[in-house]
């Protein structure tokens, strides 16, 4: 064993590792492609629904086209299929026997004609405009080849993970759109429990982006974030992305954020007019951040892509202090079924701070620093990332995957809450662990499979480091036991194993997924952080649902509206019971809350 261990730092000594991607099944294609009238004007609202070839499935999913025309379908699997089109004031077409190759997607370019002007006669040959087109293996966008009378797009390797979404493509061209999500979240321990606001489990997060072309090749991104919990934060990102070409991506920014220590919290944000203009002081921060940035990504080859860049933060909160975080991936596709994996970064993906805008791509608004007040001061920490990985896609849509990872903290890792209880009072207090219990390295093994077309399902098992309290060897009060804590802390291998079922109902656009992770004993860490988007952090069961709310179009705009609900933790198992000698102590690392909001999307 101590072998076994010896050699997983020695793996991620050779090379660098990539920030997790979120296995999923290589082997169900897409149907992609955009909507237009006989002048070539795009066609905003056209709604494109597939069925099964024999009609026995029923409706297995449908979308509508964006303001640009393009539609994309996708989690289908192989066989054959027939396509309607149809759009208020246009003759409606269908299309049969269309056939969907593992891990391909299928192009179709759809010319409506109006039926004022529709006449009975052979059909439009610019109705239907097939085109074969290959996807990357590891990614969810798209690596166009080949195709005439279209923009070719390769896809970046940091890609679209496959939970986000429900099949937006993302295309060479840039549109006008924008993505606003609003979520509340409130513990459901009995604690008063405060997290912080790079968490995003306790208060109102909203989320926003807004992007708005510039020229051909290039667009800006406004973005930004409210957190209106305890220590209420607000930061905005401006960023500039452009691409020369094809299968190349560019992109600068530069961010500014406040950190309200212990300031306006739910009541104050409540009141916009008051807290923008007529009492200032509610704006004013403990703490200041000021980010720039650099991301861009290329395909080397046919089979390499290669994502690189920086950040670099600085954070003032009395002292100012510095953060240079680098950002390297490489994504090496021998052939449809393999994908070796390599990089490192310190940007960690969480849906709390994603954005999805109509197009497909995403916003990452997590930072790569994190900033938290414990007793009073502020402590600035930042995340260093590593993994090696390999992925290979298997018969029967399921896939494999086996990585070894490396997490670093500069600084203290995310606090956690103590709670002392005693006969004469009970008295809660945030702590951190030190910068050497804060690291974490471990060895993942992963699959993934699709069992119908909507239900799919994997199961991971990690073997990693973490740190735990270990049980003091003689009975000491509560405040002594406190101030001490981090003095008993150990580091261990513990085997953490997490199942998750992701089911949808294509008719209502209902997605469900159920999360339920198992570890022996309680730990302080997450193991295995970077891969857990969904901020389950410890052993738990965890149930997310996502409605889509059909929105019509209104004055030429058209979105899409989606109702969130998650419960993490449902059964409360983020939680470590001490036995003092005057009470019990309660250590809090994950606790039970409940998240409802709205997530908005329009173009």
């Amino acid at each position: 064993m101590r072998a076994q261990l010896r050699f997983i730092p020695l793996l991620l000594s050779l090379t660098l590792a990539v920030t997790p991607v979120q296995l999923h099944a290589k082997s169900s294609g897409r149907i992609v492609g955009k909507v237009k009238a006989a002048d070539g004007s795009v066609l905003l609202g056209a709604v494109i629904t597939i069925f099964k070839q024999d009609r026995e499935g029923g409706t297995i999913s449908f979308t509508r086209s964006d303001r640009a025309g393009s539609y994309a379908i996708t989690n289908l699997s192989p066989g054959s299929y027939y396509l309607q089109v149809s759009r208020e004031g246009y003759k409606p077409i269908t299309r049969s026997n269309i056939r969907i190759d593992p891990g391909r997607t299928i192009s179709f370019d759809i010319v409506l004609q109006d039926l004022m002007d529709f006449v009975v006669g052979s059909p439009d040959p610019r109705n239907w405009d097939v085109k074969s087109v290959m996807r990357s293996t590891s990614d969810r966008r798209l690596i166009f080849r080949d195709l005439p009378g279209r923009d070719a797009s390769a896809s970046s390797p940091h890609s679209l993970p496959a939970e986000i979404g429900d099949g937006y493509a993302s295309t060479s061209r840039f549109i006008r759109s924008g993505a606003v999500n609003v979520a509340s979240s409130s513990g459901l321990s009995s604690e008063n429990y405060s997290v912080f606001p790079s968490i995003g489990h306790n208060g109102i997060v909203s989320n926003f982006a807004f992007t708005e072309p510039v020229g051909s090749h290039a667009q800006m991104i406004f973005s930004g974030q409210l957190n209106s919990g305890y220590d209420s934060l607000w930061r905005v990102r401006n960023t500039f992305h452009y691409r020369p070409e094809p299968g190349r991506d560019i992109k600068f920014s530069m961010g500014y954020g406040r950190l309200s220590l212990n300031g306006a919290n739910l009541g104050n944000v409540g009141r916009p007019a008051q807290f923008f203009a007529q009492d200032a002081d509610l704006r004013e921060s403990g703490a200041q951040m000021m980010v720039v940035g650099m991301e861009a990504s290329s395909r080397i080859l046919d089979a390499v892509a290669l994502e690189y860049g920086f950040d670099f933060s600085r954070a003032y909160f009395g002292s100012r202090k510095s953060a240079l975080s680098p950002l390297l991936r490489i994504v090496f596709t021998p052939d449809d079924t393999w994908t070796l994996k390599a990089g490192m970064s310190s940007r960690r993906l969480s849906d709390n701070s994603l954005v999805l805008l109509p197009d497909g791509d995403w916003i990452n608004l997590m930072e790569p620093t994190y900033l938290a007040q414990i007793d009073g001061e502020v402590h600035l920490s930042e995340f260093k990332h590593t993994e090696v990985s390999v992925a290979k896609g298997l018969a029967d849509e399921t896939a494999v995957e086996v990585a070894v990872y490396r997490d670093q903290m500069e600084g203290p890792g995310m606090p956690f809450l103590i709670s002392s209880r005693t006969g004469t009072a009970n008295q809660n207090r945030v702590a951190q662990l030190r910068e050497d219990q804060s690291g974490q390295r471990g060895l993942r093994v992963a699959m993934n499979h699709r069992f119908l077309d909507f239900l799919s399902g994997s199961i991971a098992y990690v073997y990693g480091s973490a740190t735990s309290l270990a049980t003091p060897d003689e009975a000491l009060p509560s405040d002594v036991l406190a101030r001490r804590l981090l003095d008993h802390m150990q580091r261990s291998y513990y085997h953490a194993l997490t199942s998750q079922v992701d089911a949808r109902i294509p008719r209502t656009k209902t997605q469900f997924t159920t999360i339920i992770r198992w570890q022996p004993g309680y730990t302080l860490t997450p193991i295995d952080l970077f891969s857990d988007r969904k901020d389950t952090l410890s052993k738990s069961v965890n149930f997310f649902v996502r409605q889509a709310i059909p929105l019509p179009e209104f004055m030429g705009t058209a979105g899409r509206w989606e109702a969130l609900l998650d419960v993490r933790n449902l059964l409360d198992q983020g939680r470590q019971h001490l036995h003092t000698s005057d009470g019990e102590l309660i250590l809090t690392r994950n606790p039970r809350t409940v998240r409802f909001g709205l997530n908005l999307n329009f173009y």
